[in-house]
């Protein structure tokens, strides 16, 4: 599959269902960084926004990146609703090579 197919799959998932206004978190992650000290997270395939929004919510600075225009798109009207300044959301892979914090992060997450 070509990154445009790819793009265009994923633009179609999403703009097929109804927009999240509530997305949970991955009850995995919620267990692992519960009680650690925040810091920097990178959340690969953030979809809908529910690892993210539940990490910013938390003091985390999170860099959020998705392949899909759409899910992103969602999840900004989300964050800013929600009043959330420390997440920076990124609408394809690429995009976060160039122009956004590059370096280590304190956690990685991935769409599961």
């Amino acid at each position: 599959m070509s990154t445009t197919d790819a793009v265009t799959f994923w633009n179609e998932v999403y703009a097929a269902r109804p927009a999240a206004t509530d997305p949970r978190p991955n009850d995995l992650l919620a267990e692992t960084v519960t009680g650690l000290p925040s810091g920097d997270v990178l959340d690969l395939g953030c979809g809908d926004g529910g690892d993210a929004l539940w990490l910013a919510r938390r003091g985390w600075q999170v860099t959020a990146v998705d392949i899909s225009s759409v899910a992103v798109e969602r999840l900004t009207r989300l964050a800013r609703s929600a009043g959330l300044g420390g997440l920076a959301l990124v609408p394809d892979p690429a995009a976060g090579r160039r122009g956004h914090r590059s370096g280590p992060r304190d956690v990685v997450g991935r769409a599961s």
